[in-house]
């Protein structure tokens, strides 16, 4: 804040007197404002130096006139000792004991109350000045905080916008990777599978040359020695082995979509299956007690019943076993268990069992569970496994 001092002379006419030959008047004239705190203060500084030096000089302006004001006392004093003088036999002339004009004018100038005014003014401005610039600190402050806050929330959101695109990202690329390894595998199966159906087809037929020719002379021939009967049952296990193999090469190559669904008895598809099969003497087959009747294409559940129990019987070797069929209605759909009393799944392949061409028998194609997996998918239904005992669960749909 600047100050200018200007003389008090709005009477140009006016005769001078000589309390008013230094008297002056202040006025403030306020610069603009400004908005920082620390060119506020400093500007505070500088009207307190103002204030400072014109106090200065108006003390100096009141003790010239408390000078000029005891010479005229003095002046006064001399000339009432000598007006006593004179008087002194005549009638004392009375003196006015009220205060004089000067006397009342020098309370006028009394520098203590004057200092003590301003003073109160300065330091009024100052406090004012000093609660606006609070005012304006804590707003800031408060400003700061909020903006703080908000910042922090950002930053937040944005790391768990960043965390939620890596997982999206991860998710994305395992899946980029599964649906990559198996388009190539389709592929390659694609090529394999037409490959096989082919060879399927041209040792099909020669094949059903064999097995006719073989139960042709055995019929034509009732006096067969046992070691040409055990040779001809020898023929006739290979000859089913290579059958059983090209129809489930076949069955998974084909694709095959379903007839339309039958009602048919469960039991009746279970033991249509086990006609196809031959049963070890040393392997007991318990069956559901109670049938049950389901929609199904009763020719492809045969071959999945077929593939199970087959690879139950592989599963139990030459060792006495068992093989427990059960089945189950529940509400919403059928379930079937096949259990067998084999040495179980290794769990270094527990997740492999249903992977075409997937095998750990020299005899295997590694398409029968596949097969049955397809088979089953196409009902609508479900296939699971667990382990020790070995017992594929098969859900279909009531």
């Amino acid at each position: 804040m600047n100050r200018k001092y200007l003389n008090r002379d709005d009477d140009k006419n006016k005769e001078a007197d000589i309390f008013d030959k230094n008297e002056k008047e202040v006025f403030f004239e306020k610069d603009p404002a400004q908005n920082s705190t620390e060119g506020q203060f400093s500007e505070l500084g500088g009207d307190i130096k103002e204030v400072n030096k014109y106090i200065g000089s108006l003390s100096k302006h009141i003790a010239n006139q408390k000078s000029k004001i005891d010479t005229i006392k003095k002046l006064q004093s001399d000339f009432e000792k000598e007006l006593n003088v004179l008087t002194q036999e005549e009638q004392p002339i009375p003196i006015q004991t009220n205060k004089t004009e000067f006397e009342t004018l020098g309370k006028e100038f009394e520098s203590d109350k004057i200092i003590a005014d301003i003073t109160k003014i300065v330091e009024k401005q100052v406090q004012n000045k000093i609660m606006v610039l609070e005012s304006q600190l804590q707003e800031e402050k408060r400003n700061s905080d909020e903006f703080r806050r908000m910042l922090e929330q950002n930053l937040k959101k944005f790391n768990n916008l960043e965390k939620s695109l890596k997982d999206q990202k991860l998710v994305l690329e395992s899946e980029v990777r599964k649906k990559t390894e198996s388009l190539i595998q389709a592929e390659r199966l694609s090529a394999i599978g037409e490959l096989a159906s082919r060879l399927a087809h041209d040792l099909k037929n020669p094949l059903s040359a064999v097995k006719g020719t073989t139960q042709l002379i055995k019929v034509t021939n009732k006096n067969l020695d046992e070691l040409t009967l055990k040779r001809i049952e020898i023929i006739e296990r290979a000859i089913f082995r290579m059958t059983h193999q090209i129809d489930g090469v076949l069955d998974y190559v084909k694709g095959t979509p379903l007839v339309k669904n039958q009602p048919s008895s469960l039991n009746e598809t279970i033991i249509s299956a086990l006609q196809t099969l031959l049963i070890p003497t040393n392997i007991t087959i318990n069956f559901p007690k109670d049938d049950i009747i389901i929609l199904c294409d009763s020719h492809k559940m045969q071959i999945v019943f077929s593939n199970m129990i087959l690879n139950s019987i592989q599963a139990i070797g030459a060792t006495k076993g068992t093989i427990n069929i059960r089945t189950k209605k529940k509400q919403n759909h059928v379930e079937i268990r096949i259990e067998d009393s084999g040495l179980g799944i290794s769990d270094q392949i527990f997740d492999k069992i249903f992977e075409p061409l997937f095998t750990t028998k020299q005899e295997g194609t590694g398409l029968g569970l596949a097969s049955c997996k397809n088979i089953i998918e196409q009902h609508s239904g479900t296939i699971s496994v667990s382990n020790k005992p070995t017992t594929f669960t098969i859900s279909l749909p009531a």
